[in-house]
C-alpha cells in the first residue's frame, strides 16, 4: 500500500517516474535526479549526485557537508565511494501520517538541501 502511495505522489510532483529492475523509483524534480527506495515501513529518498567531490579540497568538502548535516533537518550528506556527493532522507511511517504529505516534504527538503550544499561548497572555495 505504501509503495503505491509513494509512486502516486511522486507522479503528482514530477509528472513521470521510472521503476528500475530492483524496484527503486527514479524521477526528476526541477532538473534534479532523485531515487526512492520505498518499502512498507520506511521511505528512503536520495539525490545520488549533487556534485563531484573531486572538484573540492577536503577541508571545503568536510565543512560544507558538516554544515549541511547540522543545519538542514532530516538530511544526511555524504561522499559515496565513486566520489559523488549524495543527500539522503529516511522516514519511518507512523500510524497517523499521510504518505503523500511526507513524500512531498521529502522531495522539497532534499531539493532545498542540494541548493544549500552547493552554496556552501561555493562559499568555501
Amino acid at each position: 500500500m505504501i509503495r503505491k502511495e509513494v509512486s502516486e505522489e511522486i507522479k503528482r510532483q514530477c509528472d513521470s517516474i521510472r521503476v528500475l529492475n530492483n524496484g527503486w523509483y527514479c524521477f526528476v524534480y526541477r532538473r534534479v535526479h532523485f531515487i526512492s527506495i520505498p518499502d512498507e515501513e520506511m521511505i528512503r529518498m536520495s539525490i545520488p549526485h549533487v556534485d563531484d567531490s573531486n572538484k573540492y579540497k577536503r577541508e571545503v568538502l568536510d565543512k560544507a557537508i558538516n554544515e549541511t548535516n547540522r543545519e538542514v533537518k532530516f538530511i544526511k550528506a555524504l561522499i559515496l565511494n565513486n566520489g559523488s556527493i549524495s543527500l539522503n532522507y529516511d522516514h519511518r511511517i507512523g500510524n497517523d501520517e499521510k504518505v503523500g504529505e511526507i513524500v512531498a516534504h521529502m522531495i522539497l527538503t532534499l531539493f532545498a538541501a542540494s541548493g544549500y550544499l552547493k552554496n556552501k561548497l561555493q562559499e568555501n572555495i
